[in-house]
């Protein structure tokens, strides 16, 4: 390799850097701009100031919570994958009907997540439901909370009903 440095400089730098990611950046992995509660419980700090989007991620608080108290539980998992599902399909209708909202971005956030869960099969890793822990912390906070006062009207139907 022909470099503007020596071999020796070149080879110090490549074994710094190699170090520093690994002592360093890694730790910051899984870790994103909002705290996870810790017990696993939704709070006023996650409110859309939508009933039923609120009502709704309460919920799938406590279904990701029962997940993680007993991963080995099908039922548990079966109803968190059913009811992530429904939701996702109540609340890209409500947000796909905002003029002018890029409403790609957010169901391919939804997408992203859903292969992933709808995949999981008991026992559930530890990585896997603190990923979902962290998931839906994130994303409510730095995507649903973005669309605070934007939907068109109030919210109607039941909860978990898709529609």
């Amino acid at each position: 390799m022909v470099a503007p440095v020596n071999h020796e400089e070149m080879k110090w730098a490549q074994d710094w850097l190699a170090q520093h990611i690994k002592n360093t950046d890694f730790g910051y992995r899984g870790h994103l701009k909002h705290e996870v509660p810790e017990p696993y419980v939704w709070d006023q700090s996650f409110a859309t100031d939508y009933t039923r989007l609120d009502e709704e991620h309460d919920v799938l608080f406590a279904q990701i919570l029962a997940v993680s108290q007993h991963p080995e539980n099908a039922d548990n998992l079966a109803t968190l994958k059913k009811g992530m599902w429904d939701h996702f399909q109540y609340e890209e209708q409500r947000y796909c009907a905002v003029p002018g909202y890029n409403c790609v971005d957010h169901k391919m956030k939804h997408y992203k997540f859903w292969v992933i869960l709808d995949d999981l099969q008991v026992p559930v890793g530890c990585e896997e439901i603190n990923w979902s822990k962290n998931w839906l912390a994130q994303h409510i906070k730095n995507t649903d909370h973005g669309y605070k006062q934007r939907l068109i009207g109030p919210d109607s139907g039941e909860n978990f009903s898709g529609a």
